[in-house]
């Protein structure tokens, strides 16, 4: 028991980095903070659940018997993705360094923001199609073995939040540090890696309508 708890928090850590919210978490981290980077992260892992349900519940049934839902999959987050990025690169006009006056601009915002930031983070992993082909591969080989399911599931899921965490920390220190180019070279980078994904799942959709 104490092996599939571990397994499932280094599994869930080390998979992370590859999610295309990391890339709203450096923005919002990079402009706004802690706070709301951290609220990206929670969405993420929020989202990773509602697929984990999903995929408990039989979502994978519904997908082998209505294969244009798989597609549809693809294109949605497609979407989505496409909608995020340009979302970022409008951020690089409005970019300054960081400044005692920018980081209380910063508190001031309200709590609406945060959970719009959740809400983001949340929308990324849920509309991902990888998320539901990780949480099916990864889960199979346990549903076939005596291993306790609920255990290892939450355990990848506190992997993922760990990771969530530090990353947000680490913007929150090096982010006082940062000048206008810097911050503007960061978030260019983040949503050049969103784009990637947004036009990898638009060539997806497209390979399965053909």
């Amino acid at each position: 028991m104490f092996s599939t708890a571990i397994n499932g928090l280094v599994l869930g850590f080390v998979a992370s980095p590859t999610c295309p919210s990391n890339g709203e978490e450096i923005k919002q981290g990079t402009r706004y903070g802690f706070f709301f980077a951290l609220a990206v992260g929670l969405g993420a892992v929020f989202g990773d659940a509602i697929i984990l349900a999903a995929v408990l519940l039989g979502l994978m049934p519904l997908i082998e018997t209505y294969p244009l839902l798989h597609s549809f999959l693809w294109l949605m987050g497609g979407v989505i993705l496409l909608y995020v990025s340009w979302g970022i690169f409008t951020e690089i006009k409005t970019v300054e360094g960081v400044s005692a006056d920018t980081s209380a601009e910063a508190n001031t915002l309200d709590k609406k923001s945060i959970l719009r930031a959740f809400w983001i983070g949340s929308a990324i992993t849920t509309f991902n199609p990888f998320t539901i082909v990780w949480w099916i591969g990864l889960l199979s080989p346990i549903l076939i073995s005596d291993k306790n399911i609920s255990l290892f599931s939450t355990a990848v899921l506190a992997g993922s939040l760990v990771w969530f965490v530090i990353l947000a920390f680490l913007l929150h220190i090096g982010r006082k540090h940062l000048n206008k180019k810097v911050r503007q070279f960061i978030i260019g980078i983040s949503g050049s890696i969103v784009l990637g994904y947004s036009f990898y799942f638009f060539w997806q959709f497209i390979v399965e309508m053909v």
